[in-house]
């Protein structure tokens, strides 16, 4: 993949273009043993995200019917040795158990590669300013700026975004075909 020429893009204020989500369990006398799962299955089937590095942020399962829940989000890790300001685009309806947080973006995404775009974007402009003594909270988070393709209006290009991720995932599963094809 060539190098971005980002000349042309324009900076936005986080907080300009997201709204920080207020998801919660709805049990009361919520037991984290008795009512997660590690893995999922048909009771436990709502994805939920924690203060985890790697497996898009997802640490454990809950019940559908006793989380809060959204989908086409953007998960950031507030907290965690390793995970604080790791950052996971969540299209999945999915839930949030703790140390993280999931953000909408004001306008309407329908789209995986702009919510993956957009994810890789905030992730590069929060990440390397937080850890475990400095929590990547909203209240940060919201008042850093991140540079985005823009359209002739000035409004963010979805579509580049769109086209872009397609793109970079085509060539990805391209490579990981080509490797596929070299190990048979």
């Amino acid at each position: 993949m060539m190098k971005i020429d980002t000349s042309n893009w324009q900076e936005f204020r986080i907080g300009d273009l997201f709204e920080k989500l207020d998801l919660k369990c709805r049990k009361e006398n919520f037991n984290k043993v008795l009512d997660c799962s590690d893995s999922p299955n048909e009771e436990f089937s709502l994805p939920l995200v924690n203060a985890k590095h790697f497996n898009n942020g997802i640490q454990f399962y809950g019940r559908p019917d006793e989380w809060d829940s959204v989908e086409m989000t953007i998960d950031i890790v507030s907290n965690g040795a390793i995970a604080t300001g790791d950052v996971y685009a969540q299209p999945q309806r999915t839930g949030v158990l703790w140390d993280a947080y999931l953000i909408k973006c004001l306008y309407e995404i329908k789209s995986e590669y702009v919510l993956h775009f957009l994810a890789c974007v905030i992730e590069k402009c929060v990440k390397q300013y937080f850890g475990w003594d400095d929590k990547c909270t909203w209240e940060k988070v919201k008042e850093k700026m991140i540079k985005l393709p823009v359209s002739i209006e000035g409004e963010p290009d979805w579509d580049y975004m769109e086209s872009y991720m397609k793109q970079v995932m085509d060539e990805s599963e391209k490579k990981i075909d080509c490797l596929k094809a070299c190990l048979r």
